[in-house]
């Protein structure tokens, strides 16, 4: 599936910043964390790839780089170059954003299932099949350990980010008595080891979901528990519109309480907490082959972004991470064989697919102008 950001065009952007000029927030004055997006295109066209890179640029103060499209596996263990896709996306990472952005990078070793071993990331795409001398390895693998362990060496030393996770959603599909599960602790224990030694001073973590269909909450919240040890932040993939429990119903945000992160939150209460990636329908979502009827409106967007605000200040969150900046809608018709999944986060934008800005983006404004605590 090749969806993802073309990001080697980026070069040629260069100070590409645009000021606003928000209100100010009357019930704050200053905000806890960092916020930003991913530049996730809204269309699988140049122009689009270019504008949606500038405009994230220029609306927030931190910019995450998620690489969750395999791994160059053999490249990274034979310490040969990369291939020239590989490279592109990691060269064109800080190109047009504004001196002093923060950057998360995100990387994983496990499919976009978050349980079996990631694809090959090579020239021909992302996630392709594995070559046969990785063919049926386990996280635990001794050449898995090390290709990865390289891998995040390498791609630090290029992006320079100011955090980095080398895990995505670690606790999404995992059973804590699953060999697989002991098997990704294994490579968590030896990864992290790894690079806090290399680089004592750089926030290094795994991301967690705040639901699953696979776990219930309290298993969540166990796995989470086991992986946290590997891990510097408490970091949450939240997308709380889908209840995966009840795939037809409102997205309404009174229908979830205000404190939906503090389970997470109060796992260690010595680590920061962030929002590593979110996002929130602001039409209705339905995928008849998955059972999903959701009915989403641009007034419950904003609430909920109003809501996620007040919650990460309330937790004194480092950073918060919307995935989708404006509709993809025009990516989404263009890309052959669409999966029903991508459909999930199509309409999560900021702003419509006619790039049309909708009251959630003018919440997102005013809390940008709020001075960081």
């Amino acid at each position: 599936m090749k969806f993802r950001c073309l990001l080697v065009v980026l070069a040629v952007l260069s100070g590409c910043a645009k000021e606003n000029d928000p209100t100010v927030v009357e019930t704050q004055e200053t905000r806890s964390f960092t916020m930003g997006f991913t530049a996730f295109p809204y269309d699988l066209t140049v122009a689009a790839q270019l504008d949606t890179y500038e405009e994230v640029a220029a609306n927030g103060d931190i910019f995450l780089n998620h690489l969750d499209h395999g791994v160059p596996w053999d490249e990274a263990l034979n310490d040969t170059p990369f291939p020239s896709e590989v490279q592109n996306t990691l060269n064109a990472t800080k190109t047009g954003l504004r001196p002093g952005t923060k950057i998360l990078l995100t990387a994983t070793p496990a499919q976009q299932n978050r349980k079996e071993l990631a694809g090959y990331w090579n020239n021909e795409g992302s996630h392709q099949d594995l070559p046969d001398f990785w063919e049926g390895k386990s996280f635990d693998d001794q050449d898995v350990i090390a290709a990865y362990e390289k891998y995040c060496k390498r791609i630090i030393d290029e992006v320079q980010p100011d955090y980095f996770a080398y895990g995505i959603e670690t606790n999404a599909t995992f059973k804590k008595e699953e060999v697989a599960f002991t098997q990704f602790l294994t490579l968590a224990q030896a990864t992290y080891t790894s690079l806090k030694t290399a680089y004592p001073d750089l926030p290094i973590f795994l991301t967690l979901q705040d639901r699953s269909f696979e776990n219930s909450h309290p298993e969540l919240l166990e796995t989470s528990q086991m992986l946290l040890q590997y891990s510097d932040l408490i970091a949450m993939s939240t997308y709380p519109f889908l209840e995966y429990t009840n795939l037809q119903r409102d997205a309404d945000p009174q229908l979830f309480a205000n404190t939906w992160l503090n389970d997470f939150r109060n796992l260690d209460s010595a680590k920061p907490f962030a929002i590593s990636e979110t996002g929130f329908c602001a039409e209705d979502l339905i995928i008849e082959n998955l059972g999903v009827e959701v009915k989403g409106t641009e007034e419950w967007q904003e609430q909920y972004l109003t809501k996620l605000f007040e919650a990460c200040n309330e937790l004194d969150a480092a950073f918060l991470i919307w995935f989708v900046y404006r509709d993809y809608d025009g990516l989404y018709e263009k890309t052959q064989n669409s999966p029903d999944i991508l459909k999930v986060w199509r309409d999560n934008g900021l702003l419509d697919g006619e790039g049309n800005p909708r009251p959630a983006f003018q919440e997102w404004q005013k809390w940008k102008a709020l001075p960081k605590q």
